[in-house]
């Protein structure tokens, strides 16, 4: 049987047939279909008394000389999970063109105004679950087919449902402000749809970038994309880290790729490189941004920056992003723009009614005593905690939030005991006690706890336990978890009560609060819509911060900027790029940031340090004089004679922005000694190296404990064993940290060697440098390390037979290793095999003139130096390294005394061919030698040295005058030096009286 139903400018579906009568455009469509989809879209049937649609304006398809299509309508074929019904779909845009009751200010989108009729459909709506909050739901059924399977869902929820037609069916740079979980990561995939249907199905020539502000959020949305895209062709990749590597390693996978997850830091990183890297980034045509609010932190000015660079050089992007709920979301729009010089973007703006799942939101203040420290606070918290969890608990799962991993459990162990008394007073508890714990745990602590309900999760215990804590939890055994803030990023646990205690993070040695960010998602845990109707976060902080708290968790608080924070970093970086090149250029780069609207509105936030009673222009003025004077004296800028005096990075500078290190750790950097030795760059440089081959009486500073654990990394310490493992610390975990910039920071101190030529500092630069690649010490046994394969005790078993160099292992036969090793065959020939990967030097240094003075000046050489590599024979397959390609191989000629010669850097792969050079050397000393090394960058143990000194008689070297120097003789000192004084002839000025110079004849020639 065949019914009729009505649509509108947007379209609908499961009318009430009574009302198809008078509709003005009726198309068909099958009723017990249609039914069944609404069974399936919302779980219950559509109530047949009820109408879900409103007739936006007589339009007839039988008139005359109509078109449907410029009307904006297609016939939308059957979904593929169901056929729903022939639908019939009108965009907004052309319902402003066609019905004059549609409204539009400046860039808000308004339905149309209500009729009397309107109200009559209203009254028969009732509870129409295809209106929530008086917008109409969109269906899926409304995208092409092939992205429909995208969506697990029929219809778009109010959020998605409103901004539809702006995010599908215009390019307008979008801002939206909504809460969590209001479904906003959906808009980014329709924003992505909208970009792959302009492309015409060729996504290859187009990409799209995702901002996200931390590496956990990327990975968890890479997975999901990946899964959702890769069945229409569209690849996925992440692209986070924060090693800078060189040429096309720097992109990997994400030359091919579509869709680029990343975060602002390597987006930062990517395009201060722009003219290496322009091909690609000119194929950026959208940039999604998520949590747009960290603008508001310190880190956030690297989100400004890349949002900046992208407006001023990505022409045809476009910008959708998001942000959480802010009173000043206007200043974001005004400032991401429309393309026009002073145009704003559109503002999508939704309120606390929209989160799916009602959050209530509290915040304790305590008194912190003036004779109290922040530890002791914490403690202050702890006795105010239980009454609160006894409030709020209602016996459903509790989730509490500390600052350190030892204030979890000592947190923990105190809730526990006041559970214990409270239930032999047999008094309430918060939550009941669970009846039997059939799982165990390695800590036994933690079983103790867990007989309470409580559970405790933080990085420092064994993977085992969070397991079984976590799983523990999900059953509901565990009522109540104490966690650290790295939770809220982490498991996705549900929990409908979160509790802040403190607010506060011991963060560079000292407590420090934590960022809105941190804030948002550890409450964003309370009340997860898929588990809970409602949630309850609170937070407990001192009395005197109370105000900001509620201010924050009522969207109230203003977003400002953070630029000025470090600016110099980022004018560094732009003026490598060559969009700033003086003074005013700088002004005017500024004008493109969020910096600029918010100075103009509050000048008295970045006034620091100044007078107070400064306009905002000079301001901005004393922001940039100042951070530019600031990179001139540290070296990093200049103005350049050849460029007419424009402003230009130098050589430091273009290492600070290619490596990207902050300029404080450059500083550190510049000021190494000039025979900077191992132990002056692991301890005074970075603070980020070492073994304990260097040692410290005491670990009294962050420093030393940095020192001490980079050490251990590189002499194999297992720093998983039980004794070095503690409540507040994971020795692996902090190493691991450490270890995710010190190869960045040592490519530095390389190329800062390399620039300044010095011998010292570049040779055992590069010894760390390989080391650190390594983890381990290249004149130790450890290096064999490299080798997959072998592990901690094969490399004493190994060391036990002598076999402590990649060079003995790469002699080794394999059978003879199958015997030391206990090992099978093919292992050793597997061994050797990698071993064969490994770059096998050759290195010739030959003389081939030497020129002597007499002993009046030094003695001249010239020298052949050839080197090249050998060509190992594979064994097996070794499996692929794909770094291999990218490794480069130096060659460093240093004097005995470390004084620099020459360095040349050469692709490992371009040495497969020997290669030859000439060094001119002038030697001073019968002593002096010079020493040649050639050794890869990446690999350590294969490096390769040759010394060459001269064979001559000592009485050719220039004797140095070691006599005391007389009055005369320190009075005479430079004059030889000096061209006036052996200028014979006196000027004219200079004569005297009568005397006159006579000009030389001309010749006659």
């Amino acid at each position: 049987m065949q019914r009729r139903g009505v649509v509108d400018s947007r379209p609908a579906y499961g009318f009430n047939p009574r009302f198809a009568r008078n509709a003005r455009l009726q198309v068909s469509y099958d009723h017990d279909e249609m039914t069944e989809y609404d069974r399936e879209a919302t779980g219950r049937l559509p109530p047949q008394s009820q109408a879900n649609t409103h007739v936006a304006g007589p339009l007839n398809y039988r008139t005359p000389n109509f078109d449907r299509h410029s009307y904006g309508i297609q016939s939308v074929s059957r979904p593929s999970y169901r056929q729903p019904g022939q639908l019939v779909v009108s965009t907004m845009q052309h319902a402003r063109q066609h019905n004059p009751n549609t409204q539009s200010t400046g860039h808000r989108l308004l339905y149309p105004t209500r009729h009397a009729s309107d109200d009559a459909l209203s009254q028969d709506r009732g509870a129409n679950p295809r209106n929530v909050h008086g917008i109409r739901l969109r269906p899926v059924s409304e995208l092409p087919d092939i992205y429909r399977g995208m969506f697990k869902f029929g219809v778009f929820n109010a959020v998605q449902s409103k901004c539809f037609d702006t995010v599908m069916h215009t390019d307008e740079n979008m801002v939206i402000s909504a809460p969590t979980g209001s479904g906003k990561t959906v808009l980014f995939e329709l924003a992505i749809i909208r970009m792959l249907l302009q492309a015409g199905g060729n996504s290859k020539s187009v990409k799209c970038v995702y901002v996200a502000p931390t590496k956990a959020l990327c990975s968890e949305k890479c997975r999901d994309w990946t899964m959702k895209f890769a069945a229409l062709g569209v690849n996925c990749c992440e692209m986070t880290g924060d090693t800078v590597q060189l040429g096309r390693g720097a992109w990997g996978s994400a030359r091919d790729a579509t869709v680029i997850v990343t975060t602002g830091e390597k987006w930062d990183s990517l395009t201060r490189n722009w003219r290496d890297h322009g091909q690609i980034l000119n194929q950026v045509h959208l940039f999604l941004v998520d949590e747009v609010h960290i603008l508001n932190e310190s880190r956030g000015s690297t989100l400004e920056v890349i949002l900046s660079r992208m407006k001023l050089r990505g022409s045809s992007t476009r910008f959708v992003v998001v942000s959480a709920t802010v009173p000043n979301i206007e200043d974001v729009a005004s400032w991401i723009g429309d393309g026009t010089p002073n145009g704003s973007a559109t503002v999508m703006q939704f309120g606390e009614e929209y989160r799916p799942c009602k959050l209530t939101k509290i915040v304790y203040g305590i008194p912190h005593k003036r004779e109290q420290n922040d530890f002791a606070f914490q403690k202050t918290l702890d006795y105010k905690l239980y009454a609160i969890l006894q409030q709020h608990s209602v016996n459903k799962p509790l989730l509490v939030f500390c600052s350190t991993r030892k204030g979890v459990l000592n947190t923990a162990q105190h809730i526990m005991k006041e559970y214990e008394v409270a239930g032999d007073k047999k008094q309430n508890v918060p939550w009941s006690r669970p009846t039997r714990i059939e799982h165990t745990f390695q800590d036994k602590s933690l079983h103790k706890l867990a007989a309470c309900g409580i559970g405790v999760h933080h990085a420092g215990m064994t993977p085992e336990d969070r397991r079984t804590t976590e799983d523990l939890y999900i059953k509901k055994i565990l009522r109540i978890i104490f966690a650290t803030s790295t939770l809220a990023v982490g498991v996705n646990l549900p929990a409908h009560t979160v509790i802040l205690k403190g607010v506060k993070v011991f963060q560079s040695n000292t407590l420090q609060e934590y960022s809105d960010l941190d804030i948002m998602q550890m409450m964003g845990r309370a009340g997860r819509p898929q588990f809970d109707k409602e949630g309850v976060a609170i937070i407990m902080c001192e009395s005197e911060l109370e105000a900001k708290y509620k201010a924050l968790v009522q969207g109230q608080t203003v977003l400002e900027s953070s630029l000025h924070l470090n600016l110099s970093e980022h004018i560094n970086s732009e003026v490598g790029l060559g969009t700033i090149t003086d003074i005013e250029t700088a002004k005017e780069w500024l004008h493109n940031s969020f910096l600029y609207r918010r100075i103009q509105k509050n000048p008295r936030h970045y006034a620091i340090g100044k007078d107070g009673n400064q306009t905002w222009q000079q301001r901005l003025d004393d922001l940039v004089a100042q951070s530019i004077v600031k990179l001139q004296e540290a070296g990093l800028v200049a103005y350049s004679d050849e460029r007419d005096g424009q402003l230009c990075s130098t050589e430091y500078g273009d290492i600070m922005s290619k490596f990207y290190v902050k300029q404080s750790t450059m500083a550190l950097i510049l000021k190494l000694p000039e025979r900077a030795t191992a132990r002056d760059m692991v301890y005074n440089k970075m603070r980020t190296h070492n073994d304990i081959r260097y040692q410290i009486k005491k670990i009294e500073k962050p420093a030393d404990k940095v020192f001490i654990l980079v050490q251990a990394v590189l002499a194999c310490i297992n720093l998983s064993d039980p004794e070095y493992r503690s409540g507040d610390s994971n020795a692996v975990l902090e190493a691991f940290a450490i270890f995710r910039h010190i190869a960045r920071i040592m490519k530095v101190v390389v190329e800062v060697a390399i620039v300044k030529q010095s011998g010292s500092q570049l040779r055992y630069g590069m010894e760390l440098m390989r080391c650190v690649n390594a983890k381990a010490w290249e004149d130790r046994h450890f290096v064999l390390r490299q080798i997959d394969t072998i592990g901690e005790k094969s490399l004493q078993v190994l060391a036990g037979h002598g076999i402590t160099t990649i060079a003995a292992l790469r002699q080794q036969d394999p059978m003879r290793i199958d015997v030391m090793l206990n090992r099978k065959p093919p292992f050793g020939f597997n061994v050797i095999a990698q071993v064969q990967q490994l770059p096998q030097y050759t290195l010739r240094v030959v003389e081939k003139s030497l020129v002597t003075h007499k002993a009046q000046n030094p003695v001249e050489v010239e020298l052949e130096v050839e080197c090249g590599m050998i060509i190992g024979c594979d064994l097996a397959k070794a499996k692929k390294n794909k770094t291999r390609m990218t490794d480069m191989t130096s060659v460093l000629t240093v004097t005995s005394e470390t004084d620099f010669v020459d360095f040349r850097r050469i692709p490992t792969k371009a040495l497969k061919g020997s290669k030859k050079f000439t060094l001119n050397v002038n030697f001073t000393k019968p002593s002096q030698s010079i020493v040649v090394y050639i050794s890869s960058e990446l690999y350590a143990g294969v490096t390769v040295s040759e010394s060459y000194k001269p064979q001559t008689s000592a009485t050719q070297f220039p004797m140095k005058d070691t006599r005391p120097k007389g009055s005369t003789d320190v009075l005479l000192e430079g004059l030889d030096e000096d061209p006036d004084f052996w200028n014979m002839a006196p000027d004219d000025e200079d004569s005297p009286a009568g005397l006159k110079r006579t000009p030389e004849p001309a010749s006659k020639y």
